[in-house]
């Protein structure tokens, strides 16, 4: 059964009106808006642009490709807020993610053209394998993902668990793609007259014409998809009520509003540490009167909010004359301070520092500059460290700058004075031999194979973390949209390792999420305060965790093959239309 045809608008002659509106609707189904349910509509535009015999204007992909550039550049323009030379990074990112549009179009075309397969088989595969690459690429980039549109649907993303987000946006491409193949192409003849006959009709119109069919597949992925969350939903349920909930750690996690800023100023690193010093004697103070009434067992403190930095000296290194202070006495001032907090708040802490490693002279006795690490370090109740985490995964530009080790110069342009070194590897941070964490800093969360990573490493040697802590400091982005995307990605990544998150956030947002991705608390954007996250403490398999981007990786190298076919088609077809030589005889 189908509609009578109906003759398509003007504005769908243009590729950059289709395009830009996909644009805008993925837009308003992200922060700050966060329209979610436009997240199952914005990609039906670059649906019907890959659907098409043919894409008009003149140069179609750079329409796209502009269509592409006018969202990334709205979506993160809060990349721009920390330091007025950040906007150049804005734009340059901004104009690196836009290719993955015309990308996406393009290959989803080789395959429904070229191949002749369905365009809801089509354009999930080629969406899910690109989000793979950009994962990758540059160090990797998954802010306002499609995925992300639908992180209050609790039912829906449990899947994340067998594919990671990834599987999220194949189920909403792939909806998406059956709605837009329900109206389909119907050719409409004139009928000829004695006035206007057969032969002068050279160009027939078209029209659309419904046929509900093409949604059986959609229909059929879905009710899998939700059926898939609410088993896993009730199994949660039934664990946590079999759970006894005084066996996992109540974590206070402490939130100041410290504005980020460049120049340093000693009497403000003064007063970041007093704000949070008193956030964390109210949060222990209140502990023991608050919900079943027990004390805290660990105070976090998010990203370098602890203030004095962790300093020490490889053997063999050589203070210069000029140093009053001996090297015992200065590595000491850290874990001084350190024991200080516990000893005002006697409870566990894990605070964000800087770390400091003075390295040994080389051979030729030429100094080597210092190793800086972004740490998470735990210090026991006794006040003595109990381990340390440095970040593994760096931001480009914000933590380092590519090419400086060979260029140093490249700093001097920059408000960076200097790059941070990555980390060994992952950590298991054990409290009284009872509690496991694994930390992560910062942006380390947005990207799925760097969680997935280090959970899985810690499984193999048999670290299970009761809970993933995530310390971080959004204050340079001064309340904006990038507070709600982050959170997003660490809905994600607790459904996905199937784990709790709890996050300390300076300026907002921490939260306290829990292992099926429900945010159970979070403090209002730079606003002072503090949660205690009473953590379940069970273990629940990841499939995720276990056999990794698995099914995402299949997306990308049927990406390459469309990817090779394309371009072998279009060489030949460049070949086909150049002229002939001349004969050399003539």
């Amino acid at each position: 059964m189908s509609s009578a045809a109906t003759t398509l608008p003007a504005w769908c002659r243009s590729t950059l009106a289709i395009a830009l509106l996909g644009s805008l609707l993925l837009w308003a189904a992200l922060p700050p808006l966060a329209l979610g349910w436009l997240g199952w509509i914005a990609p039906i535009p670059w649906l019907v642009l890959i659907r098409r015999d043919d894409l008009p204007g003149r140069r179609p992909y750079g329409a796209i490709y502009l269509a592409g550039l006018v969202f990334w550049l709205i979506a993160i323009h809060w990349l721009r807020l920390p330091h007025p030379l950040v906007h150049l990074g804005w734009i340059a990112l901004s104009a690196y993610l836009a290719v993955y549009l015309p990308l996406c179009i393009g290959l989803s075309r080789v395959g429904v053209h070229r191949f002749n397969l369905p365009l809801w088989l089509v354009a999930p595969i080629v969406w899910t394998g690109l989000e793979l690459a950009r994962a990758h690429m540059l160090t990797g980039f998954m802010m306002a993902s499609l995925a992300h549109t639908q992180v209050n649907w609790t039912s829906l993303i449990q899947i994340s668990d067998l594919a990671g987000e990834y599987a999220v946006g194949f189920v909403i491409i792939l909806v998406a793609a059956c709605v837009a193949s329900m109206w389909r192409k119907s050719y409409r003849l004139e009928s000829a007259t004695s006035a206007r006959p057969q032969s002068e009709i050279r160009n027939p119109q078209y029209g659309l014409r419904f046929h509900p069919l093409a949604l059986v597949p959609a229909a059929i992925v879905l009710c899998a998809t939700l059926a898939y969350g609410h088993y896993q939903l009730s199994q949660s349920t039934r664990i946590s009520s079999l759970a006894d909930h005084t066996n996992g750690p109540r974590i206070a996690l402490i939130q100041g509003n410290s504005l980020s800023e460049w120049k340093s100023d000693p009497n403000k690193e003064r007063r970041i540490m007093d704000e949070y010093m008193r956030l964390s004697q109210e949060a222990v103070a209140k502990a023991p009167s608050f919900g079943n009434r027990r004390h805290v067992d660990l105070v976090v403190w998010p990203e370098t909010m602890f203030r004095t930095p962790l300093i020490t000296f490889d053997p063999g290194f050589r203070a210069s004359a000029e140093q009053t202070q001996t090297t015992e006495e200065i590595a000491s001032f850290g874990p001084h301070d350190l024991a200080a907090v516990v000893s005002r708040l006697r409870t566990p802490v894990l605070v964000g520092v800087d770390r400091v490693v003075y390295r040994a002279s080389r051979p030729d006795r030429s100094e080597q500059a210092p190793a800086v690490y972004n740490a998470a370090v735990l210090v026991d109740r006794n006040g003595k460290v109990a381990g340390k985490y440095d970040k593994l995964h760096r931001v480009m530009f914000g933590e380092y700058i590519p090419f400086a080790n060979w260029l140093p110069f490249l700093y001097s342009l920059t408000p960076l004075s200097g790059g941070i070194e990555p980390g060994s590897g992952p950590i298991a941070l054990w409290l009284d031999s009872t509690y496991c964490f694994a930390p992560d800093i910062c942006y380390e969360t947005a990207i799925p194979h760097v969680i997935r990573r280090q959970v899985s490493k810690l499984d193999a040697q048999n670290e299970h973390p009761t809970a993933l802590v995530n310390l971080t400091n959004d204050a340079w982005f001064w309340g904006s949209s990038e507070l709600q995307m982050h959170l997003a990605c660490d809905v994600f990544r607790a459904v996905e390792t199937r784990l709790p998150l709890v996050i300390a956030a300076n300026g907002g947002i921490s939260a306290w999420i829990d292992r099926d991705g429900r945010i159970r608390e979070q403090l209002p954007r730079q606003q002072p305060g503090f949660i205690l996250a009473d953590v379940e403490s069970a273990y629940v398999h990841s499939w995720y965790v276990e056999l990794g981007d698995w099914f995402s990786g299949v997306c990308l190298v049927v990406c390459v093959v469309f990817a090779g076919s394309g371009w072998r088609a279009r060489r030949q077809l460049v070949k086909t239309a150049r002229p002939a030589d001349p004969d050399p005889t003539t």
